[in-house]
């Protein structure tokens, strides 16, 4: 069957849409979520295309569905179909910038570093385009992406839904940081056995930070049974100055507190825990060129902070300070 020629002229734009997304994501349950639609709106509106195609165009494969090849064919088309349509709307909005707006999620902590300068410089591109900035966890950040309730987010990259596109940022590094009144202080280096005596300052549960700490600790063979969660990077330094425990944290979140000696830090033992921080979008569409500019300038950003501390070359200059 020749798909292009016998497409029937009344299709529904909606349901191309609804077919785009879903041999994007693979499941049905997650095609009504992002499109805010009902499971059975999805799954009804899918049997009209086809029925108006005169072809199958998915199928279910255990709880995850497939393209025929039919359906494979048909998605090449729709996708052209549909950038046409986003590009053609996106040259008449551009014309009345004044009502663009772009919607960002940051963590608290990475926006309290990169948040001022990326503003300052996307204000000086793009005046007239309102910003909306939420604060949240990766997790959540993730999940509203998905979803469709936001543009962008910046967020600690872990294991991605399918249909997100990351655009890499930095990678960064956890360390051991406490009060300079710790037994830890004399040491150059913290060990394995001195991890299993200690009580830890961790973020939130839910955090992407804390399952790379707990990944690290079961690697250690070390039981995280004396930890408090703290659901701020604040407070954890706090609590650490008062000898309440070690945080496990990125010295750029202490970079102040370490300077003046307030905070130390030492390297994890025997391995590394390492995050990676990307900018996350639906990868289904085309950025809009304010987009575009913003993920460039926390690029900018990132590098000038994943310099100073993304390694252990960066790092070495304020770990050397903390023995002193």
């Amino acid at each position: 069957m020749n798909i292009v020629h016998d497409m029937p002229t009344d299709i529904d734009l909606r349901l191309l849409r609804v077919f785009a997304t879903l041999a994007q994501v693979g499941s049905f349950t997650r095609t009504a979520g992002m499109l805010n639609v009902t499971q059975s709106a999805i799954s009804h509106g899918m049997r009209r295309l086809e029925e108006q195609l005169g072809c199958t165009l998915v199928y279910k494969k255990g709880k995850t569905t497939h393209l025929t090849p039919e359906g494979r064919h048909f998605l090449g088309q729709v996708l052209r179909i549909l950038d046409s349509l986003d590009r053609a709307a996106e040259s008449v909005s551009s014309r009345n910038e004044s009502r663009a707006k772009l919607s960002v999620i940051f963590s608290t902590a990475i926006a309290q570093v990169i948040l001022a300068p990326v503003l300052r410089e996307f204000r000086e591109s793009y005046p007239t385009v309102s910003i909306v900035v939420s604060l949240e966890d990766s997790p959540t950040a993730v999940k509203q992406i998905e979803e469709g309730r936001s543009d962008l987010a910046l967020v600690v990259e872990d294991k991605l839904p399918a249909g997100l596109k990351a655009h890499p940022l930095f990678r960064d590094r956890l360390y051991l940081i406490f009060s300079p009144l710790h037994p830890w202080a004399e040491k150059d280096m913290v060990t394995t056995a001195d991890l299993k005596k200690e009580h830890f300052l961790l973020y939130r549960r839910n955090s992407v930070t804390f399952r790379r700490a707990e990944d690290f600790f079961l690697r250690s063979g070390v039981g995280l049974t004396s930890y408090v969660e703290i659901p701020s990077f604040e407070i954890m330094k706090q609590l650490a100055k008062l000898g309440l425990g070690v945080a496990l944290m990125a010295p750029w979140v202490a970079e102040k507190e370490l300077a003046e000696g307030s905070l130390i830090m030492r390297p994890t033992p025997r391995s590394k825990v390492v995050r990676q921080w990307a900018v996350i979008h639906q990868g289904n569409r085309d950025l809009r060129k304010p987009e575009q500019t913003f993920i460039g300038l926390c690029r900018m950003a990132a590098t000038h902070l994943g310099r100073r501390f993304g390694d252990d070359a960066a790092v070495k200059g304020a770990f050397k300070s903390s023995l002193a």
